[in-house]
C-alpha cells in the first residue's frame, strides 16, 4: 500500500473529450495508471434512487431534476498518473478543472476474496471506505486498487493491513 495523489478533472460529457485530455497527458509525457469516469447525471440519478429507497429523500423532486439538468453536461474523471505535478500543470494550462487528493493504492495479488479481506481489515478498524476503483487482467498477478478514505485514516490503516 501508499499514498499517492489523485487527480479529480471535470469535463464536458461529449464525444472527444477524453480524447482531449488524452493528448494533454500525452504531450506533457504523463502515463495512466488508473482510472474512472463517471456521469454527473447519472451518478445525481443514483443518489435519487437511492434515498429514496431508504426513505431518506429531503429534497423535492423538482430540486433533482434541476441538478439533473445542470449535472447531464458534465463528467468526473478520477486518474492516477505517474506525474501529477506535471499532469496537474498541463491540465491546467488547457483550462481543465483539476483537484487532487491523497488516496491510497494498493497491488495485492489478483485472487478472489483478497479485496475483501482488505475491506475487512478496514472496516474492523473503523475506517470508511468512500470509494474503490481498480482492475487485474485475467491472467495476472496482481491487481491494483485505489482507494479513498479520510487522510486523517491514512495512519491508522498502515498496522491493520501488514500482512496482506
Amino acid at each position: 500500500m501508499e499514498k499517492r495523489t489523485q487527480l479529480s478533472v471535470i469535463l464536458n460529457n461529449a464525444p472527444g473529450e477524453l480524447s482531449k485530455l488524452c493528448d494533454v497527458l500525452k504531450a506533457a509525457r504523463v502515463n495512466i495508471e488508473a482510472m474512472s469516469i463517471q456521469n454527473a447525471k447519472d451518478s445525481v440519478k443514483e443518489l435519487y434512487r437511492m434515498r429514496e429507497k431508504t426513505g431518506r429523500r429531503i429534497a423535492l423532486a423538482e430540486s433533482y431534476r434541476g441538478i439533473l439538468k445542470d449535472s447531464s453536461d458534465y463528467s468526473l474523471i478520477r486518474l492516477l498518473v505517474d506525474e501529477p505535478v506535471g499532469a496537474e500543470k498541463a491540465l491546467l494550462a488547457e483550462k481543465h478543472l483539476v483537484d487532487k487528493e491523497a488516496v491510497l493504492v494498493f497491488r495485492l495479488a489478483n485472487q478472489p476474496g483478497i479485496l475483501g479481506r482488505v475491506a475487512k481489515r478496514l472496516g474492523e478498524a473503523g475506517v470508511n471506505i468512500d470509494y474503490i476503483y481498480g482492475s487485474a487482467m485475467e491472467d495476472a498477478k496482481e491487481s491494483i486498487f485505489i482507494v479513498h478514505i479520510a487522510e486523517s485514516d491514512f495512519d491508522r490503516v498502515k498496522g491493520s493491513l501488514k500482512g496482506l
